[in-house]
């Protein structure tokens, strides 16, 4: 009977379920950053080098599919060009955005130190040096850390985790999951 109860439990680990959500294979160890209202990942924390030594200039990687599908929305309707003009007209939004990608590249690299034969990533979130790169990656280091001023704009036109249900459930990909917004 214990033997019966214990098969029928299905054990996933967060790098299985991360796996789930962004429907591939995982190049490295993550650490789970935030998670949903669900006790799912919605961002995980990822090292400069991949396992095969590849530079990653992503420190927090945006797992969560709700976020993931708003966030592209907002890219594919011109989001990114948006806030780059923004950069280059609005000095305050520049400056608060020019030390974050700062202070990202040395937390990061404070963070996660050089690892023998392998290139380190450079430029700020998303590896990006003089222009925004991706906008998941700003909203998840503004999630992880409250200091990203592009985060924050992503966060204020996605809003916050509205799940019905979770994305993942007993270690497969639920198929009743939606996003609504």
């Amino acid at each position: 009977m214990l033997w019966s109860l214990l098969s029928e439990q299905i054990v996933t680990s967060e790098k299985q379920i991360v796996e789930i959500q962004l429907n591939r294979n995982l190049r490295s160890e993550i650490k789970v950053a935030v998670k949903c209202h669900f006790d799912l990942p919605v961002v995980v924390d990822v090292p400069k080098n991949l396992d095969d030594g590849t530079p990653f200039p992503t420190m927090f990687w945006l797992t969560c599919p709700m976020y993931i599908k708003k966030v592209s929305t907002l890219e594919s309707h011109g989001m990114i060009k948006e806030l780059d003009n923004q950069l280059s007209s609005n000095r305050k939004l520049r400056k608060f955005w020019s030390k974050r990608q700062k202070s990202y590249e040395k937390e990061r690299n404070r963070k996660y130190k050089s690892v023998n034969n392998t290139v380190s990533p450079i430029g700020g979130v998303g590896g990006a040096v003089n222009s925004i790169k991706c906008l998941h990656s700003h909203l998840a280091d503004e999630l992880v850390t409250g200091k990203n001023i592009v985060g924050q704009i992503v966060l204020e036109n996605v809003g916050g985790c509205n799940c019905n249900e979770p994305c993942v459930l007993e270690g497969t990909k639920n198929d009743n999951w939606r996003s609504e917004w």
